[in-house]
């Protein structure tokens, strides 16, 4: 526990279009839960603010159209049978407007995708953009991005890949309660 006597928690904040980034999240939480106490919430109803007692913030979702969804191609996941409160809210738009109380928060990013073609998925497309929101918060990353397998757009997930993530979530608690009983 910090000396500051704050209780620490990790917060996973994710968007899922298809189910598999939520199913991601939720092992991810269950994996930082062995280290601290952690919740999974869907971007359309995380907090406003990051408050001081988060001691790591984890998001994620799908690479959707080579990117993190935005209005336009959440709208045509629905059209592909997808189940989005809103088009119109994401992790994208939460990124935009969540404040943190506190500089140097540590944080960590995923997202899911298809293992082909190769060539597209060597690129860190939604990962790569939600750490730099993320950075841009001031958030300190505490591990590169992770990637998780689907199968195909609408899923499943790759056998093996929610036991991975909750093997991930565990490693980035680990991480996360070291840095803030040390510091």
């Amino acid at each position: 526990m910090p000396s500051s006597e704050v209780p620490v928690r990790a917060l996973v904040v994710y968007e899922s279009l298809f189910g598999n980034a939520e199913t991601i999240a939720r092992a991810i939480a269950r994996g930082l839960a062995t280290q601290l106490p952690a919740e999974a919430v869907p971007a359309a109803g995380a907090p406003e603010t990051v408050g001081r007692d988060v001691a790591l913030l984890v998001v994620g979702g799908p690479n959707h159209a080579m990117a993190m969804p935005r209005p336009s191609t959440r709208e045509d996941a629905v059209n592909r049978g997808a189940q989005v409160s809103s088009p119109h809210t994401g992790l994208r738009e939460w990124l935009g407007r969540v404040q943190f109380e506190a500089g140097g928060t540590h944080v960590g990013a995923f997202d899911t995708r298809m293992d082909h073609p190769r060539f597209l998925t060597r690129l860190d497309h939604a990962a790569r953009t939600e750490e730099k929101l993320l950075g841009a918060h001031g958030g300190a990353s505490i591990a590169p991005a992770e990637h998780f397998l689907v199968l195909d757009t609408t899923g499943p997930l790759a056998p093996g890949e929610e036991q991975r993530a909750e093997e991930w979530g565990a490693r980035l608690g680990a991480r996360a309660l070291a840095a803030v009983t040390a510091g």
